[in-house]
């Protein structure tokens, strides 16, 4: 009889924590926020400051609320003459990422030996400004940490296994260590290496305080 009372209640306190388990995945946030694009007629050129990209762009996410001011520009891919696809990203308190993209007007830069030379002042005399070096290697956005991908584009063949670190160029942090970093790299993003497609995946990386860098955007062809 005992026997039995005891399969009784461990029963249902199995029961009970599958019930407590499956609530409290519910009740995590796993729905991305959701960036708006109006039709605008943008026109950028390359080098510019990226103000004019966010022209008519906002944010929600269903928990968070407004995220407009924290959408960010990833990249800018020029498509043909005179245009390019902007993409956008955003990220809420969970590390969920939205994304969305745009086609705009795109000049690139004038090269330096295009530019032309003032005619009264001779090239060898033309004064010089010293150009202060680059620091060596990845930085740091303060005590945001960051993350550099060694490229936006990867292919593999179908069947054929993907290791996602493979593209991670480099981390940084005013603090933690790079070892330590590496420990601490998200990818988020689904794919599936039996299925073609190209899928996005994004990286990221948090440090021990709890400062997550900006993404990078990988987008994985499965051929």
């Amino acid at each position: 009889m005992r026997q039995r009372l005891l399969v009784l209640v461990l029963a249902a306190g199995c029961i009970a924590l599958g019930v407590i388990a499956f609530f409290v995945r519910i009740g995590q946030d796993r729905t991305p926020p959701g960036i708006t694009l109006k039709k605008e007629e943008i026109t950028y050129t390359e080098g510019e400051d990226y103000e004019i990209l966010m022209k008519g762009v906002s944010a929600k996410d269903n928990v968070d609320g407004d995220l407009s001011d924290q959408v960010f520009v990833d990249r800018i891919v020029p498509v043909g003459e005179n245009s390019a696809v902007v993409y956008y990203g955003v990220m809420d308190k969970r590390n969920n990422v939205g994304t969305a993209k745009r086609k705009i007007t795109y000049h690139p830069a004038v090269k330096e030996e295009e530019a032309e030379q003032p005619e009264d002042v001779p090239v060898e005399e033309q004064p010089s400004e010293e150009v202060p070096p680059e620091p060596e290697g990845l930085q740091p956005n303060g005590n945001i940490p960051a993350i550099a991908l060694n490229t936006d584009q990867a292919a593999i063949p179908i069947g054929t296994e993907f290791d996602v670190l493979s593209v991670v160029q480099d981390v940084a942090d005013d603090i933690d260590g790079r070892d330590s970093l590496y420990q601490r790299i998200s990818v988020d993003g689904w794919y599936d290496v039996n299925t073609p497609g190209a899928y996005e995946l994004y990286y990221y990386v948090t440090d021990s305080e709890g400062n997550v860098s900006e993404p990078k955007t990988l987008i994985l062809t499965v051929q």
